[in-house]
């Protein structure tokens, strides 16, 4: 009987292992092509158990359970691919078919320019991914990054209202110092910037050269931006790479950050075509308020009496000048484009085109772009190849320089004789506008051929080469019929033909780049034991950029009233230099998870530079990141009650460089006299003490960060980052006896640290109705921590610029302005806790003296998007944000007195300058011999703000219904940078913080129009 019971317990133990027991097996295939999908993922719903697909998209696993297995759920995914969900049912052999989802491809994240990318559950570094369409790619702006503004975190981009030109933009704050005087020169601080594995190249001047500085003078070059060669609509992602794990792989060229930029590619299928077309118009706002025709002569008048000028003293001639309204207009925009892809199982192609032209507000400024692509791809076998080719043309226009130079307004337009007035110096404003010529072309080209060949089923052997070839003519002609061009006079109005100078300026520019890069690696990718995922990637990589710059430019022709051959000029001036940098660097990369729970990467990279001294050209930077999948571990949610969709840890830790400072720091440079014998130089002058031990800027990164999703709608990152910058490259003075002035040295270090926080919302998902919302929000602080050498460096009182240590590479620096001497008029300041007048702070004080003012880098930054969308209607609003933010005006638009002669002020000063005894005011004594503090508190104006980027409100069109021969039709109507509300308004008269941050203005433009696809 025993035996019995012990037999039949047995059995039915056995009967119910089996049924709760199975082995099943299959293969997942692409629902289009049929091809099998190697490394997909097959877990049982609710677990973190499963099994992988090999390289023919096969897999095997036996599912355990103490439920019925005919009731268990399979859960398949693949990355780019609809998430599938299969019950297991009686059967133990699966065909699963995935299909493309557009918006699972939104997940994928681009982790670099070798060809490496993760789903973002599994990037370990910390990346952040942003397309076009999520910013409203219908906005005007000329470059990609105008976009961007407050809507990444961690990253903030300083604008430019100057369309076409540098934009800066810093990932986690600036990574090397700013520079203390006016030049462009020296350490970049901008990321390395990569388009379809091309990296483009920089607009820089050139160390220890005057004419190629890239400063900002008047005959300085006009530096443009070099994302102008990118076409927005040719965009399909924006990948910023931020910690040591995500740009590690990049070495000595990551410590700014890396910026790694996708274009479109065709798809499978017939040609389809698309096109678009926008116009609209722009207009400026936050004006900036002159003084009036009878205001300023009041206000000159004041100014002769009060200098003993009475002879100058003269009634207002009735005059009332607008020039800011006779130089701005309504201006206009319109975007064209048109384009084409398809293919077939092994080729595909995309071709588009957009032509762009921006006509601002201010008259006569234009900027106009063409850029093109062509993507072709193929792939067979084991073989794959992708040509890029985008060639580009950009044009800026922009000789109306009233913002410069705004003349009195009791100067009539018009002379008694009909003709514009003239003025010397500066010249009639809407003469130089119609008479002048500034403009830069630029002609680039854009290449990149990429192979990819399976040596092995997961082995993959790629190489890319990528160019980047430009060719930049800046032409600027100041003509003899105004006052611009007219030269070396004596200063007085007379007739041309009477005219004491020279008549007429030109000055050409050219600066012709080459970068190339080219990479070969390794790829392999392993499953084994079907828990363990393992990959790696080794590299070599060589590069070069060059960059030969002219100049030219001539005084004085005999046809002066429109632009000549410099050749023709009686005086002339050449100059022609030029930069080279080549490089070459190994690298690496591994990638290990255990369960999709526990990722580990680690990469390194060897590089070496031709910019750096022969003792220390080569460097080795590395980093390691971990991060742990905290919700797919077993002991989370057994019970699946939790609200928490997704919990992730993530840490990394590295070191990234910088080589991007120039091309001979390292080595003595001498400027050579050409003016010997048929040109032949003469003599040369040390103008730079060589350093063989210079070597690279070094940025030590730490990240810790945490990814979670809660309640099936929001999506929330956190991240706190630590960036320990050593061995900045600065300047520093030398004994006289060395025959040299200054030297460049690893001289400095300085720390940025900060949190992040971002988060998507989803709160409404139908049908017919969504609304989805992003914020992010980052605080950013930085620190100067050593100083070698002399010690603390000063700019100049205008910059107000310092580096000490203990306070911010971007603290703005000088005295305390605590008001107006009502007795005297003279400006009063706290130096050291007593109060002088401006007189004797300026004769006994130094910049030694110097206080902190505010710091133009903001305590917090980020941005806002809504989208709503309802029954074919979408709504898209975005806004951005800084706090804490402080700017130094410029005085000359305030209260410098000294230009009243031939230049107009500011309105603010009516009624807020000192007239008499008593008077509280917040401007000084209308004279010449008020003392001048350039670096007063008094011009640093708190600048945060909130800013309505952008409005787009578009509705899509049901062609079948309207028997359209389409495949979609939307119509929009979009108003971008619609406005400020700004923190701290300051003055309730005349001009406020909202038009004194820029005299250049800003433009609102309101465009309609409409994309199609047929």
């Amino acid at each position: 009987m025993r035996q019995l019971l012990l037999y039949i317990l047995l059995s039915s133990s056995f009967m119910l292992h089996s049924q709760n027991s199975r082995t099943i097996s299959g293969i997942v295939l692409d629902d289009a092509t049929r091809l099998p999908l190697p490394g997909a993922t097959i877990l049982v719903q609710g677990t973190a158990k499963g099994a992988s697909t090999d390289i023919d998209g096969k897999f095997n696993y036996t599912i355990t359970s103490s439920k019925s297995v005919n009731e268990m759920v399979l859960t398949v995914s693949y990355l780019g691919f609809k998430t599938q969900r299969v019950t297991v049912g009686d059967r133990s052999y699966f065909e699963i078919l995935l299909q493309e989802d557009a918006e699972s491809l939104g997940e994928v994240v681009v982790t670099s320019s070798y060809g490496t990318k993760k789903i973002k559950q599994e990037v370990v570094g910390s990346v952040a991914k942003i397309k076009p369409s999520e910013i409203i790619s219908e906005q005007p702006a000329v470059t990609f990054d105008d976009l961007l503004e407050g809507q990444i975190a961690g990253v903030f981009i300083d604008t430019n209202n100057r369309l076409g030109e540098e934009t800066s933009i810093n990932i986690r704050g600036q990574g090397s110092l700013t520079p203390l005087g006016q030049n462009i020169v020296g350490t970049s601080t901008q990321p390395l910037i990569i388009v379809d594995g091309i990296i483009l190249s920089e607009e820089l001047g050139i160390d220890g050269s005057n004419f190629f500085d890239a400063g900002t003078g008047n005959i300085s070059e006009n530096i443009l931006n070099p994302l102008a060669r990118v076409g927005i609509q040719d965009i399909e992602s924006f990948n910023v790479l931020k910690d040591a794990a995500a740009v590690g792989l990049y070495g000595a060229d990551a410590a700014n950050g890396v910026i790694i930029i996708t274009t479109k590619s065709g798809k499978q299928g017939k040609p389809s075509f698309s096109f678009g077309i926008q116009s609209g118009f722009s207009t400026a706002i936050n004006e900036y308020k002159y003084l009036d025709g009878f205001q300023y002569q009041n206000i000159l008048n004041q100014y002769n009496i009060n200098n003993g000028n009475f002879e100058s003293v003269t009634e207002w001639n009735g005059v009332n000048t607008d020039w800011f309204d006779l130089l701005n207009e309504t201006g206009t925009f319109n975007r064209i484009n048109f384009g084409v892809n398809g293919g077939s199982e092994r080729w595909r192609y995309r071709a588009n085109a957009t032509y762009q032209i921006n006509n601002e507000a201010q008259v006569n400024n234009d900027f106009k772009k063409l850029n093109t692509s062509f993507a072709l791809d193929y792939n067979h076998n084991k073989l794959s190849a992708s040509l890029r080719f985008s060639p580009s043309i950009a044009e800026k226009n922009d000789p109306n320089t009233l913002y410069n130079f705004a003349v009195a307004p009791n100067i009539p337009l018009f002379d008694d004789n009909g003709e514009l007035t003239a003025i010397p110096t500066f010249g009639n404003p809407v003469a130089v506008a119609n008479q002048n010529i500034r403009e830069s072309k630029t002609l680039a080209f854009l290449t990149s051929l990429n192979l990819n060949y399976s040596i092995l089923p997961n082995l993959k052997f790629t190489t890319l080469f990528g160019m980047d070839l430009s060719f930049k003519d800046e032409d600027r002609f100041f003509s003899g019929l105004n006052g611009s061009g007219q030269l070396n006079g004596d200063g007085f109005d007379r007739p041309l033909d009477q005219f004491q100078g020279q008549l007429g300026r030109r000055i050409q520019r050219e600066r012709n780049t080459n970068r190339w890069n080219w990479s070969a690696n390794l790829f392999y990718d392993t499953v084994f034991d079907k828990k363990h995922t393992f990959d790696a990637l080794v590299g070599i990589e060589t590069r070069r950029d060059f960059s030969d710059q002219s100049f030219a430019k001539g005084d004085d022709f005999i046809n002066f009233a429109t632009p000549q051959p410099i050749s023709e000029a009686f005086e002339q001036d050449y100059e022609e230099d030029s930069i080279e940098n080549t490089g070459r660097s190994l690298f690496s990369q591994l990638n290990y998870n255990y369960k999709k729970l526990y990722f580990l990467l680690v990469n390194a990279r060897i590089d070496q530079s031709s910019a750096f001294g022969s003792d220390r050209n080569t460097a080795l930077n590395a980093g390691i990141g971990a991060s742990w999948n905290i919700s797919s571990e077993e002991f989370f949610d057994p019970n699946g009650f939790s609200f928490v969709d997704f919990l992730r840890l993530r840490i990394s830790y590295g070191s990234t460089g910088n080589s991007r400072i120039g091309s001979y720091r390292a080595r003595g440079l001498y400027i050579l006299g050409f003016n010997g014998y048929n040109g032949s130089p003469i003599y040369g002058n040390p103008s730079s003490a060589p350093n063989p031990n210079l070597g690279w800027e070094r940025n030590n990164k730490f990240n810790l960060g945490v990814d979670f999703n809660i309640f099936g709608k929001y999506k929330m990152t956190v991240d706190y980052f630590r960036d320990n910058i050593q061995d900045i490259i600065t300047s520093r003075d030398v004994i006289s006896e060395s025959g040299f002035t200054s030297a460049q040295i690893n001289g400095a270090s300085m720390i940025n640290q900060g949190v992040e926080f971002s988060i998507q919302a989803d709160w409404i998902n139908t049908d017919t109705f969504k609304w989805n919302t992003s914020f992010n929000i980052s605080r950013i602080t930085n620190e100067i921590t050593s100083l070698s050498g002399l010690g603390s460096e000063f700019s100049a009182a205008e910059r107000a610029r310092s580096r000490q240590v203990g306070f911010s590479n971007s603290t703005i620096w000088g005295f305390q302005f605590v008001g107006i001497d009502p007795a005297t008029g003279r400006e009063l300041y706290n130096v050291g806790g007593d109060i002088y007048d401006a007189s004797y702070v300026r004769q006994n004080f130094t910049n030694n003296d110097w206080e902190p003012l505010g710091d133009s880098q903001p305590e917090f930054f980020g941005g806002l998007r809504n989208s709503i969308s309802y029954k074919g209607f979408d709504l898209n609003v975005i806004l951005s944000f800084t706090a804490g933010q402080e700017t130094l005006l410029d005085r000359d638009v305030l209260d410098n007195y000294n230009i009243l002669v031939n230049r107009n002020l500011g309105v603010n000063i009516w009624q807020q300058a000192w007239q008499e005894q008593g008077d509280i005011a917040i401007y000084p004594a209308i004279s010449r011999t008020t003392p001048i503090v350039s670096n007063s508190s008094k011009y640093v104006f708190d600048e945060s703000h909130i800013k309505l980027k952008s409005i787009n409100l578009s509705y899509n069109l049901d062609t079948k219904a309207l028997k359209l021969p389409l495949k979609n039709l939307s119509v929009f109507a979009n108003a971008s940078n619609i406005g400020y509300w700004f923190f701290n308004e300051g003055s309730n008269f005349g001009n406020s913080i909202a038009e004194l941050r820029s005299i250049y203005p800003e433009m609102m433009t309101i465009s309609f129009g409409l994309n199609t696809n047929f």
